[in-house]
């Protein structure tokens, strides 16, 4: 067996046991499509990067589920570069502010890493703006998948579909305690989402359980093997998108904004999303997500 350099991160929190865990492999150039694949899937966590290589402000990766290689991941953006900076591949000197170009082997990204007065490594990726169309979730699916009455759904907002990186299932809810009575049948919601090509399914609320937050939310994911995920970049980008086409956020000099999105809490793995983005006519642009990651753990993987 050869060993590997290897950290896993907790991404979207400053402590040890909230976030979305990501693994990092950082020399897997001779990797197989297939050998990266059973690391992940030994590895469990929700994606793990394979660094292929770092050229000055180039990275190149790949990015692995359980079960499928991802064309992007906003966790495991911010445990990669985190972990670039912390093990030297990558120099960002305290107080800087550095663009780099990530690539993966189905796309690319700028992400700004900056090395905050805190020593904190901050990560902002960004994203092209979510477009929407219309989608459909009846009452009695809302009550099987979910295991709560479809009264608890908002009526007043639409259920939509968004497709990029991944698709998405926005889903509006009336309230925390709605979002927090849900319990996912997860084998109902994987044939659903097998059937309709869809990704993730999100639920949120306005309601929050910190006031500084803008929302709350729940992401179910088993088709692309992660249940209920605890933090997502790559997801908040389409929830931030769908309240500023829905005209929910209160946007105090109407070009820019910034939402803070609760994800995780309900698995006890709290965690902050922060979106940023400009708007240009009340419509996104210039959009980021990000925050911050914290190494959970450091040292070799023997593959």
């Amino acid at each position: 067996m050869n060993p590997y350099q290897f950290d896993l991160f907790n991404a979207f929190t400053e402590n040890a046991f909230g976030g979305s865990p990501a693994g990092i492999i950082y020399d897997g150039t001779e990797l197989s499509t297939e050998q990266m694949q059973r690391i992940a899937r030994e590895v469990g966590a929700p994606a793990t990067c394979f660094v292929i290589r770092v050229e000055k402000q180039d990275v190149h990766v790949r990015f692995f589920s359980t079960v499928q290689e991802y064309p992007m991941c906003g966790h495991g953006t911010l445990g990669l570069m985190t972990g670039l900076v912390e093990r030297g591949h990558l120099e960002v000197l305290l107080g800087q502010t550095k663009k780099v170009h990530l690539h993966t082997s189905a796309s690319s990204a700028v992400v700004e890493v900056t090395h905050r007065s805190d020593s904190r490594i901050e990560v902002m990726l960004k994203l092209a703006p979510a477009v929407f169309e219309p989608a459909s979730l009846t009452a009695d699916q809302f009550k099987v998948f979910f295991g709560v009455s479809s009264q608890a759904m908002d009526s007043t907002l639409p259920v939509e579909y968004t497709a990029s990186d991944f698709s998405h299932l926005v889903v509006p809810l009336k309230s925390l305690d709605d979002i927090r009575a849900v319990t996912p049948d997860f084998e109902r919601i994987h044939e659903f989402c097998t059937q309709h090509h869809i990704d993730t399914v999100l639920l949120f609320s306005q309601q929050t359980v910190h006031p500084d937050s803008t929302v709350h939310c729940r992401e179910f994911a088993p088709r692309v093997g992660t249940p209920e995920v605890p933090a997502a970049g790559t997801t908040n980008r389409a929830l931030s998108c769908y309240l500023v086409r829905h005209d929910l956020l209160e946007c105090s000099d109407e070009k820019s904004h910034t939402v803070t999105s609760e994800q995780g809490y309900e698995m006890g793995r709290p965690s902050g999303v922060i979106t940023r983005m400009a708007l240009d006519d009340k419509t996104p642009a210039d959009l980021w997500v990000g925050g911050v990651a914290t190494k959970v753990m450091s040292g070799q993987f023997f593959a």
